[in-house]
């Protein structure tokens, strides 16, 4: 900040406002020692006889010197402080006494030129360099007066001729009241400047003040300032929006509203804080607009404040992600150990699932084999569809093992071929309602002009839950049945399976595809059978949906593409992940 040649008031620049007086002082210096040079020329060529003009001459030159070096290093390395140019003002002061001297003590009117001192020391120092200027200027001038009553200490003597006297006398009262002048029209330039720079710093500090404040607002985190007694003194938004329904400019420990988690010592940290002055943290749920969210609250004592009095800062961060983020690692690490253990029983498994389905294969021969007469061509006939059924199912666990052992993804689906749907709806009929064939109503129409584009073994898997949950929703509601049928849509087909069951239970609807989210009772339903069977459909390109049936019960509707068709994806808007899905 430059304060020209003038010296200002400069708030936000202490080091140049005093760098800038000193300046002041030198020129003023300068000034001063041209006035001396005069009055010692008039006095050596005899208009003031009584005057030491050597004195004068001496006392000129070697100030002139001191400022002229003074002036140099100013130039050079610019430094400063009030004390110096307090310091270099008093100088002056020992300069016009021993000037005074010269010119005759007390006699001369110069002596007025004090008051001009002191006043300048006064608008470089303030109020205790006032008081030490004036002492000065006392002691110079009485000094002046001690020499004035002992002749050996006289030097100089104050008796100029007519009208010479009467021109010094004017000459020291227009100096005197034009240096007056020149200091009080400084003075209140100099007051109105530091007004103005302090009202410009007020109106910046306001500004940062709202800056901070809107700040400190839009954070997503809470901060408030409390008392030791308790009362809020200052808090955010989002602190506002966290704090408790008590009085506004009181402060409520959220471990006493809601379920805290506290240190081991199980203190509140605020009331830690309070007592002993100590920092600390604890975890607490809190409902923003709805959403569950996880805060710590971290205190921190602060130093007293204006009046004395200890000042508390309270921080509250949104660990809610922090939180997501620990879940996901231990549901990882879980998953991890869930595979190896997976691996290991379907390892178990290969052996006795090769032992049945070549028994299978076997059995099946041998049925098909056997006569075909009367009743016995009958049973025969069923058992030969029992024994395919074993061989197939068999043979499809044997992919899945074979799938886990190697770390293959089990949604991965082969959809280059052509899948008939009465065959797999068929299939999978026979293995949902093996034991339930007589006297349960189960309808497929609509399906044999129909074909998609999927994998067999997946299809059927899908179809075989969606089946099986329909059988319970019929079985839990005691009477009706359930419908299968197909209808093109588009480029693909759409298989829906209707029950006549209780419906869809509204606390589950938001739930349907999440894994392990059933409503069945314990032991009754995993909650994994529509997550599976919705994984499978979507890496076949096809969307699955569960909605309730007007009339009663539920429809779930499998959209897949077409034989035929070209192979795209019918799902019209993205869903969450599974991996989401199970967070």
């Amino acid at each position: 900040m430059s304060l020209g040649t003038r010296p200002t008031l400069g708030l936000d620049a202490p080091d140049d406002f005093s760098v800038d007086r000193l300046r002041w002082i030198i020129r003023l210096r300068w000034i001063a020692l041209a006035g001396i040079v005069g009055a010692g020329a008039l006095s050596a060529l005899g208009f003031y006889p009584g005057v030491a003009w050597w004195v004068l001459f001496g006392t000129a030159g070697c100030a002139g010197v001191y400022n002229l070096v003074l002036h140099h290093r100013h130039r050079a390395e610019p430094t400063g402080g009030a004390d110096r140019a307090v310091r270099q003002a008093i100088v002056d002061m020992a300069m016009l006494t021993i000037v005074l001297w010269a010119a005759g003590g007390m006699r001369t009117p110069f002596i007025g030129y004090y008051v001009f001192h002191v006043a300048i020391v006064g608008i470089l120092g303030g109020k205790n360099a006032t008081v030490t200027a004036a002492f000065a200027a006392l002691a110079g001038s009485g000094l002046l007066l001690v020499t004035e009553h002992v002749p050996a200490l006289q030097i100089g003597r104050w008796d100029p001729a007519w009208p010479w006297d009467l021109v010094a006398e004017i000459a020291a009262f227009v100096t005197t009241v034009g240096a007056v002048a020149y200091l009080v029209t400084h003075a209140v330039e100099e007051l109105r400047r530091r007004e103005g720079a302090l009202a410009k710093a007020r109106a910046s500090a306001a500004l940062e003040l709202k800056v901070l404040t809107n700040t400190l607002d839009e954070l997503d985190a809470g901060l408030e300032v409390v008392d030791e007694e308790g009362v809020v003194l200052w808090r955010n938004k989002r602190a506002e929006q966290l704090a408790p329904d008590v009085p506004e400019s009181h402060w409520a420990c959220p471990g006493e509203e809601r379920n805290c988690e506290q240190d081991v010592t199980g203190v509140c940290p605020m009331r830690a804080a309070r007592g002993h002055g100590e920092s600390g943290h604890c975890r607490f749920a809190a409902n923003l607009d709805g959403v569950e969210r996880v805060y710590e609250m971290n205190v921190y004592p602060l130093g007293p404040g204006p009046d004395g009095t200890p000042r508390i800062m309270n921080l509250y961060v949104d660990r809610s992600d922090t939180l997501v983020a620990e879940r996901r690692l231990i549901l990882a690490e879980r998953l991890a150990s869930l595979g190896r253990v997976t691996q290991g029983v379907a390892h178990e498994l290969n052996t006795p699932l090769a032992t049945i389905r070549t028994l299978s294969a076997d059995m099946l021969a041998a049925l098909r084999a056997a006569p075909r007469e009367g009743e016995a061509g009958a049973l025969y006939a069923d058992l030969e569809e029992s024994a395919a059924l074993v061989h197939d199912e068999t043979r499809r666990l044997g992919k899945i093992t074979q799938g886990l052992l190697t770390g293959r993804d089990l949604t991965a689906s082969d959809v280059t071929g052509t899948v008939p749907l009465a065959a797999v709806v068929e299939r999978a009929r026979a293995l949902v309602f093996a034991g339930a064939r007589e006297g349960f109503p189960v309808v497929v129409e609509d399906l044999a002009e129909h074909a998609v584009t999927a994998d067999p073994d997946h299809l059927v898997q899908v179809m075989v839950n969606l089946l099986q949950n329909a059988y319970d929703a019929v079985k839990e509601a005691g009477a009706g049945g359930v419908r299968v049928h197909a209808r093109r849509a588009g480029p693909g087909v759409e298989i829906l399976i209707d029950d006549d069951g209780p419906g869809l239970p509204e606390s589950i609807r938001a739930r349907l595809f999440e894994p392990f989210a059933t409503s069945k009772p314990p032991g009754k339903g995993t909650g994994l059978g529509l997550y599976t069977s919705y994984m499978l459909v979507d890496a076949m390109h096809g969307t699955l949906s569960l909605e309730p049936r007007e009339g009663g019960g539920a429809r779930a509707t499998v959209g897949l593409p077409a034989a035929g068709e070209r192979l795209v994806t019918l799902r019209a808007a993205p869903r969450e992940d599974a991996s989401e899905a199970a967070e």
